[in-house]
């Protein structure tokens, strides 16, 4: 860093503190942010992404607020995209490593708070910032760009036979594939996913808890468990549940959650980075596909420019080869999705309904475009429920809706698996696009495992989207008119074999694959 610009970042310090010092000129509770909200907000102030977004807890009077703070690439690191083998893998993080250790080292304890994670594929951490801590990261040359901390809510809500993955299941299922579940974490010791500490666990054999920072994944809430269940539970004849959609693929449990059950935007990017590190742990089943049933914010389009840090990690995400699923929300928008649904490099995923049961009455946000009803006794914050008729592949008035979004999958009264913390092997009413993404990373696995057996490779995450999109049924959604592919796993695996028995010629599918060769 320049001696200039360490002199103004300094000098940003003793000046709000001057006028933090003469406490009647505070209006917000916040003296630091009264004296440089000007600044933070201005035009030129390009590295903060979503200022006002940014600066809420601080105009609420909160002193400090998390932050994820992005370090300027060099065009050699930039370069070197390739993760394709542990070696490079290897490099990549010792590279990381040693540009975050200049920074830090360079920089005094006080300049850039308290550092609460560091990332392992992009020059970045997460640290708990003052608004002065803020000024002078901002002030600095080395680095990129700073936004938000984010909070992520799980999104809560059989439909094998509705996507066709029952007539594939008996020959692909997922074998010599792993999905990693970045969630509340799974139940490794429900009977239907290993029933065994990991390291003995043949189901699920591996994870990590990057909510807390620790070793042990175990759910305690049992979104998580429900979510493994839905993709690659052991086939079973109990009740309504039959086992997931690949059920002979491994499980990596990546817990993100914090103490309280919610998930930091740290966490869940540092939970992709342990997968492209972790991918080849099992040889034999290495990572290829993620699915993240949590998201957060409200995007009318595609959020790229707004959290930058996430871009980043799905760049060296899909560069390794591993997919991303992510659901894309239970609000009831019809223009909008949170994050990380959002980004253009995740597969984002809505719901449809796998049959008809009567009338639900899902919660929607007042802005929903959904046929509304006033409630001031049901249990929704909103205040607003729909009376949704359900029936097969009708979309869920819950369910986010977007021009950008990419796929449906089925949902609601899913008969799965839940953890033993909630006193039961089974969750009979799991739903919600939170179902939703967990189908579609289910049947993305089980294409992996076909077209590993058919081709002898694994598909890129490009030809897994195309592959899904290509043959999925169109469902248009009534509550605004938006259509969108809702996953024929049969259809997309008699493509890739290349048979047409799906009753369609698959050389429309395939031809978009080959003109990207």
């Amino acid at each position: 860093m320049g001696e200039k610009v360490k002199i103004a970042s300094r000098v940003v310090f003793v000046v709000l503190g001057f006028i933090c010092s003469l406490s009647f000129l505070s209006t917000t509770g916040n003296c630091a942010l009264d004296a440089g909200e000007a600044l933070l907000l201005s035009s030129k102030n390009v590295k903060l992404r979503s200022p006002d977004r940014a600066l809420a807890a601080f105009r609420d009077g909160q002193e400090k607020s998390r932050f994820i703070v992005i370090l300027a690439e060099s065009s050699e690191m930039k370069e070197a995209v390739a993760l394709d083998s542990e070696t490079a893998k290897g490099a990549r993080r010792a590279e990381v490593a040693a540009v975050l250790d200049g920074f830090l080292n360079r920089k005094r304890a006080e300049e850039v708070g308290e550092v609460t994670r560091r990332f392992s594929y992009m020059p970045g951490f997460a640290a708990t910032l003052t608004v002065a801590q803020l000024h002078s990261l901002l002030a600095s040359d080395e680095v990129a760009s700073i936004e938000v901390d984010g909070v992520n809510k799980p999104h809560l809500r059989q439909g094998i036979p509705l996507m066709k993955a029952s007539d594939t299941r008996s020959k692909y299922k997922g074998q010599g594939v792993a999905v990693a579940i970045c969630d509340t974490g799974v139940d490794y010791m429900n009977n239907y996913l290993g029933a065994a500490p990991i390291g003995s666990n043949t189901k699920v054999i591996g994870g990590y808890d990057t909510g807390l920072d620790q070793d042990d994944p175990m759910d305690t809430d049992g979104h998580g468990t429900s979510c493994a269940g839905i993709v690659a539970g052991i086939v079973a004849d109990s009740g309504d549940y039959i086992g997931g959609v690949a059920p002979a693929a491994k499980i990596y449990a990546l817990k993100v959650v914090d103490s309280s059950g919610d998930a930091a935007d740290s966490a869940i990017i540092a939970a992709w980075e342990w997968c492209i590190t972790h991918q080849n742990d099992n040889a034999a089943n290495p990572i290829r596909i993620i699915s993240t049933s949590f998201g957060g914010e409200r995007y009318t389009s595609n959020c790229d420019n707004d959290i930058p840090a996430y871009v980043t990690t799905v760049k060296k995400v899909t560069a390794a080869g591993i997919t991303i699923f992510a659901s894309s929300g239970n609000e009831g928008y019809c223009d909008a999705m949170g994050s990380p649904a959002c980004l253009s490099g995740v597969i984002s995923v809505g719901a449809v309904y796998d049959a008809a049961f009567g009338i639900e009455t899902p919660c929607v946000e007042a802005i929903s475009c959904a046929p509304k009803v006033s409630t001031s006794t049901k249990e929704c914050d909103s205040g607003y429920y729909v009376n949704d008729q359900t029936a097969a592949d009708r979309v869920a008035a819950y369910s986010d809706t977007a021009s950008f979004l990419t796929l449906l999958a089925p949902s609601d009264r899913c008969y799965t698996l839940q953890c033993s913390a909630k006193g039961s092997t089974f969750d009979t009413g799991f739903g919600g696009t939170s179902a939703a993404c967990p189908y579609a990373a289910g049947a993305a696995t089980a294409l992996q495992s076909a077209a590993k057996i058919v081709t002898g490779k694994y598909l890129t995450p490009q030809e897994v989207k195309t592959y899904l999109t290509s043959t999925g049924k169109l469902v248009t959604d009534s509550k605004v008119a938006v259509t969108k592919p809702r996953v024929n796993l049969a259809a997309a695996i008699n493509a890739l074999a290349g048979s047409g028995s799906s009753g369609t010629d698959p050389t429309p599918y395939l031809l978009p694959l080959l003109l990207d060769q």
